[in-house]
């Protein structure tokens, strides 16, 4: 984010002259300094701020003083913006929301959207993570309660954006930025602890979101305890090992008085670990009868000022070319799920009369009555039958 602040811009411009009159060279001070080739422009074009004790380090190099370096200060007494990883211009009725992605600052427009909304969200998420500062017992639990309630939040405010936009330019640079956090937390690597964060976030919003619902067709969607996973996979009665720990969310149904275990709904951000963690427990699950659907926000974008969450599935089949990615076709062709509901808005959706074994859904979060609890109530009734 480049500095506007006049206060701000004439510290840099002093830092800049002051060493000029020193007659030490950018790349002179950062061999001094230990400092890779590149920091003292940074710094002194005001791409990159530099710390307060930076700041010092730096004057004291090129021969200032704190005293006479800072004397005669004005500015008009607006305090400017603070560069965090995300936030909001207004333009008219929309947003644009910008954040450092890469090398990049960038911009994703949020429609009809204005900027007390957007504080709410990240505040939901603060106020959430402020939690952490007290010492709680199960930290990761804190956290992603945190993250589903910030993100659940943005959906119900802007149901006409896409879902997975909201989760992968929002939510997740809303974590990232460490000001969001307890400052107990500063040395924490956010991108690492977002990792296992958002993976649990999304089970916890799949069930927030479809768990009532479908409950009223006396299906139970639910997030279970090691235990549970173990006892309710058992009684599946498949010969392929299924191991708890890559079970994410569970289905039951009520049967004659019992409960039955029918399937396990594979909650994923994108597909970047689908081939390893859930396809052999998914294809064991759908040849022995059982619905193992895959449910995604299918996040996908490269780095730019203005990027495009355009997913992993790729193009559909058509009768004149076939330019669907690897991944479409381990579904359509192959059936590693019983389906594929995606929450991004950019996926396109298996057409209309294609022959495939499982199908790519695209869905919102606009109502738990859609493609998918239909899909999931279908399958129960089936099952029960």
């Amino acid at each position: 984010m480049p500095v506007t602040n006049p206060v701000l811009l004439e510290i840099l411009q002093r830092l800049r002259a002051q060493r000029e009159r020193t007659g030490l060279s950018q790349s002179a001070l950062e061999e001094k300094m230990i400092l890779g080739p590149g920091w003292i422009e940074r710094f002194e074009s005001g791409t990159s701020l530099p710390t307060l004790d930076m700041l010092l380090v730096i004057l004291h190099e090129v021969g200032g003083t704190p005293d006479k370096f800072f004397a005669g200060l004005a500015g008009d007494g607006s305090p400017g913006e603070v560069e965090r990883f995300i936030h909001a211009i207004p333009t008219g009725k929309h947003l644009n929301i910008r954040f450092r992605y890469a090398d990049h600052d960038a911009t994703y427009r949020l429609e009809n959207a204005n900027l007390d909304e957007f504080e709410l969200v990240v505040k939901t998420l603060r106020d959430g993570l402020a939690a952490l500062a007290s010492r709680v017992p199960d930290v990761e639990a804190v956290k992603t309660q945190a993250v589903a309630k910030s993100f659940l939040k943005a959906a119900e405010l802007w149901p006409h954006a896409n879902p997975s936009d909201l989760w992968w330019f929002l939510v997740y640079r809303a974590y990232c930025d460490p000001f969001n956090h307890p400052a107990s937390f500063a040395r924490l690597d956010l991108s690492q602890s977002w990792k296992r964060t958002g993976g649990w976030a999304l089970e916890e919003i799949l069930v927030r979101f479809y768990a009532l619902f479908l409950a009223k067709h006396g299906i139970r969607l639910f997030i279970a305890q090691r235990d549970e996973k173990e006892r309710l996979l058992k009684q599946l009665k498949i010969s392929e090992r299924l191991e708890a720990d890559k079970v994410d969310v569970l289905l039951t149904g009520e049967y004659k008085g019992v409960t039955h275990c029918f399937g396990v709904v594979h909650v994923k951000a994108s597909f970047a670990e689908r081939r390893t963690d859930d396809v052999p427990m998914s294809k064991a699950l759908v040849d022995a009868g059982y619905v193992s659907p895959l449910w995604t926000m299918d996040c996908k974008s490269t780095p730019s000022a203005t990027p495009e969450n355009r997913g992993e599935l790729g193009g559909t089949k058509d009768a004149n070319s076939d330019p669907r990615s690897a991944k479409r076709k381990d579904i359509e062709d192959d059936g590693y799920f019983s389906a594929c509901f995606s929450y991004n808005r950019n996926t396109k959706p298996t057409p209309t009369g294609q022959k495939a074994k499982a199908k790519v859904i695209v869905c919102d979060l606009c109502s738990p009555d859609d493609a998918f609890s239909q899909f999931i109530i279908q399958s129960w009734q089936k099952r029960s039958r």
